[in-house]
């Protein structure tokens, strides 16, 4: 996973630093100590993260050192796994209308992330002219 932070020194973008990133699971535990990001361009650095766990929260924070000062010194984020993984996972992944239910799958195909109850516009239950769906 690709990790960016963009820093600036009073509204101009700062070059030539070696800010610092660090990763926290929400639960506490450490995954990411002070470690060094690379200089993209304009202001932005980066930090690619082999051991990336899209079904974990993390809060992160870069500081872009001493050498910056107030609110230019340090970048926050989250990465909000929740929903963002399983918007890619509903975007790519398989899903099917059976029974008047749709179901959206996980990666394996055939684990049921979401089911719908899907109803025409009177709600009555519908495969044909679906109005609304409704999680089950």
């Amino acid at each position: 996973m690709l990790f960016t932070a963009f820093f600036s020194d009073k509204g101009t973008p700062k070059t030539g630093l070696t800010p610092l990133i660090s990763i926290v699971k929400v639960d506490g535990t450490v995954s990411i100590n002070a470690q060094a990001m690379t200089e993209i361009s304009l202001g932005f650095y980066k930090y690619d993260w082999a051991g990336y766990d899209e079904d974990q929260d993390y809060v992160i924070s870069a500081d872009g050192t001493a050498t910056l000062t107030g609110n230019d010194r340090y970048a926050y984020a989250t990465n909000e796994t929740g929903g963002v993984g399983n918007i890619l996972k509903i975007s790519k992944n398989k899903w099917q209308i059976i029974n008047n239910q749709l179901i959206l799958y996980d990666d394996d195909g055939s684990t049921a992330l979401y089911t719908f109850n899907l109803t025409d516009s009177g709600g009555n239950a519908s495969m044909k002219n679906v109005f609304k769906r409704t999680p089950v």
